[in-house]
């Protein structure tokens, strides 16, 4: 086998580096293993470049039933949020400073973020 390494260079949105770091982490992957991984699967799959396209373009993207459980769930953990909001007001509960609603992609990237932190891998 030849000893040489290449490097692969890649801009990604700073965000989604964080997400996908803290995602390998959990998987017990670094970066470097998992684009070794990746290529190792395209040279695989070099004789089949639609497969290549259909793997690097997936997204599982929940149907017309589940998109529209979805919007049932937020909606009812909205209305549960406003009704916890007005039963504070009625009993004169001040919502603390700095409390906001976060949407879930907002409250699962803070979950990752810290994750990252307890680790020591958020510089």
């Amino acid at each position: 086998m030849d000893a040489s390494v290449a490097q692969v260079n890649a801009r990604i949105d700073t965000k989604l580096k964080a997400l996908g770091d803290a995602a390998l982490a959990r998987a017990g992957l670094t970066p470097t293993k998992a684009i070794r991984a990746l290529w190792q699967r395209f040279a695989e799959l070099a004789d089949r470049p639609e497969k290549i396209r259909e793997l690097v373009e997936s997204r599982d993207e929940p149907g017309p039933g589940e998109r529209a459980e979805q919007e049932r769930k937020l909606s009812l953990a909205q209305e549960g949020s406003t009704i916890v909001s007005r039963s504070l007001a009625e009993r004169g509960i001040a919502v603390p400073e700095g409390f906001e609603e976060l949407s879930c992609e907002e409250l699962r990237e803070q979950v990752l973020l810290e994750r990252l932190r307890e680790r020591g891998l958020d510089a």
